[in-house]
């Protein structure tokens, strides 16, 4: 069972390129950090440091040069946000920076570890929690109801994406807001596309249809680096994702779900089925 380390401290925005699922965080005890294996100093030391929110993927508001519909992807950011208490928001003239904020705003994360950029892997908790600093708690006993993550799902602001290093008891809490969200047509789940669409260009992912993030991120991808369409299955099969399935199917890539005929695409499995394996 994994142990996670609560930290009190600051979140931050201004200055920096946020969305639904990315913010940065100060701890009030620097010391708290020494629970985690870092890959340097320099990023252990790093005051304001990038979190990875864990089990959600939230829509790009900006992606090499790309970003998913705006409306949703900054309702993502916008109650984030407002559920930490930041306020006050001036954006940037292309809305891909925060260039003023109400922000430094009091909370606490929940972390077991760090990704190999960094980055505490964490659940994210406003003030309102009234945690204690520096304690350890586990799946058993932190109340993942109350962190941004479950109620960013809950109110079908952000996709789920899990990893096969995702605690599965949060993992499943997760999952059954989800199925509610969907089956009551909430946020995004009343337009998301992502088991069937047709794609014209990237304009079609960028303005029309919502996708599952790591999806649009693939297909960006491949419209950057190929002019002929007719590559796209290929360049699809050629990623390896090593993913697992729910029921501990194996699977290489996001190409193994789905199917490509001409310009539909269509992926069955549920999103909150697939399991990534951390890069």
């Amino acid at each position: 069972m994994a142990q996670y380390k609560v930290i009190a401290g600051t979140f931050h925005v201004k200055g920096f390129q946020p969305d639904g699922d990315s913010i940065r965080f100060q701890a009030h005890k620097p010391e708290n950090w020494d629970f985690f294996k870092w890959g340097s100093e320099a990023e252990k030391n790093k005051k304001k440091k990038q979190l990875r929110v864990e089990s959600i993927d939230a829509l790009e508001t900006h992606y090499s040069g790309y970003h998913q519909p705006r409306p949703f992807a900054l309702a993502a950011l916008e109650s984030l946000l407002e559920m930490l208490n930041i306020d006050s928001v001036i954006y940037s003239l292309s809305v891909t920076q925060i260039v003023d904020a109400n922000d430094g705003k009091a909370g606490f994360i929940a972390s077991a570890t760090t990704d190999i950029f960094g980055r505490p892997v964490s659940y994210v908790f406003p003030k309102s929690a009234k945690f204690n600093d520096g304690v350890i708690m586990d799946s058993e006993t932190l109340p993942i109801e109350k962190s941004v993550n479950f109620l960013l799902a809950r109110e079908g602001l952000v996709y789920p994406t899990f990893y096969t290093t995702t605690d599965r008891v949060f993992a499943e809490k997760i999952r059954a807001v989800i199925s509610r969200a969907r089956k009551t047509k909430r946020g995004i789940w009343s337009i998301d596309r992502t088991p069937d669409f047709m794609l014209w260009d990237v304009r079609t992912i960028q303005e029309d249809v919502l996708l599952l993030p790591k999806l649009f991120r693939r297909l960006v991808s491949f419209f950057d680096r190929y002019a002929d369409y007719g590559k796209l299955e290929e360049y699809m099969a050629k990623q390896r994702d090593n993913l697992v399935l729910w029921d501990g199917t194996k699977k290489r890539s996001l190409a193994d779900l789905m199917s490509i005929s001409g310009r539909r695409l269509r992926m069955k499995t549920p999103v909150e089925d697939i399991l990534f394996s951390p890069k």
